[in-house]
């Protein structure tokens, strides 16, 4: 393999996003790190699955950032962004927390929903989580609130960039 600098800052910053989990979780709880037994930590990195609505189920895939951030990962033609925020509440769990848009193929908002969802690991790559999410029209004006659930699955350990 070569040695090249893009190379070498790939393989320590998979080696940081290894690391970050077991650091974070056992400096959480005094311990030193990787000495914490059932330790999982942060969901940082490229998760993929499903989202489920009363009436439906969509696709997703979100990264999550060490900063705390999280993004929908989508394309302009899929008529939909979104962002938010992650929080460790345990060893194992988390919150999140956003808003997505939707628009039409001229960029106008068509409606928009907030989430809040609480997740627990199941292993190493998966999570699962289970909150709710309002609906809103174009105008902003709230429509509905329905309990949501996502099962998802690790693709990667490092974030991807959140689209622009």
């Amino acid at each position: 393999m070569r040695r090249t600098p893009r190379t070498i800052a790939t393989a320590v910053a998979v080696a940081a996003a290894m690391l970050v989990p077991a650091t974070v979780s056992a400096a959480a709880e005094g311990n030193p790190p990787g000495s914490a037994p059932g330790v999982i930590g942060p969901p940082i990195g490229v998760w993929t699955g499903k989202i489920t609505f009363p009436s439906m189920q969509v696709d997703a895939k979100l990264s999550f950032h060490l900063n705390g951030t999280l993004c929908y990962l989508t394309k302009p033609e899929d008529g939909v962004e979104g962002r938010g925020r992650w929080q460790l509440t345990g060893l194992t769990s988390f919150d999140l927390n956003g808003i997505e848009r939707f628009f039409d193929s001229s960029g106008t908002t068509t409606g928009s929903l907030t989430f809040a969802m609480a997740a627990h690991h199941q292993g190493l790559t998966t999570f699962v989580s289970q909150g709710s999410a309002t609906f809103y029209d174009a105008q902003g004006n709230k429509q509905d609130t329905v309990p949501i659930s996502a099962h998802l699955k690790r693709q990667s350990m490092l974030p991807a960039p959140c689209p622009s």
